[in-house]
């Protein structure tokens, strides 16, 4: 400071307002129906032992049975994100991108990094992707998403 200028980014103010306060790990399921209800279950205990070989301290499980577009139901997806944005949640950890949502995952990620939250994508871990795969994995989870509905 001798030009009398502070330089703090995001994470030092974090630091400063959230003093004392521990940052939780979620994880984060979701299922498009009921029918899929052992998917569901066996994505949540993957999800668990992701955590645990990473040595990430759970302290929420949330999960949901509805859509992947809409948002109409997914109380517990609520919830979670309550937390994010009180800047209470270090990492959401999820299997694929499109269980958090089908459409819009990188406003999520935008929304989520502004409160200092990292997505961790399990199926994505080691597996950079180049940007054109990663768009048309984009067009094919939309075609899919359009077609469920005819």
């Amino acid at each position: 400071m001798p030009n009398g200028v502070y330089d703090y980014n995001e994470e030092d103010v974090y630091k400063i307002f959230m003093n004392g306060v521990e940052r939780k790990t979620y994880i984060y399921g979701r299922v498009s129906t009921p029918k899929q209800n052992r998917d569901l279950e066996n994505q949540i205990e993957l999800l668990k032992q992701f955590c645990f070989n990473n040595g990430y301290k759970i302290h929420g499980v949330f999960s949901d049975i509805a859509s992947g577009i809409s948002f109409e139901k997914r109380n517990e997806f609520f919830k979670m994100l309550d937390d994010v944005l009180a800047g209470k949640v270090e990492r959401v950890v999820i299997a694929y991108k499109d269980r958090l949502s089908r459409v819009g995952f990188e406003l999520f990620k935008h929304l989520f990094r502004k409160f200092n939250t990292e997505i961790v994508v399990v199926s994505e871990v080691g597996n950079e992707k180049l940007d054109s795969q990663e768009i048309i994995e984009e067009i094919i989870s939309l075609l899919h998403c359009y077609s469920m509905k005819f």
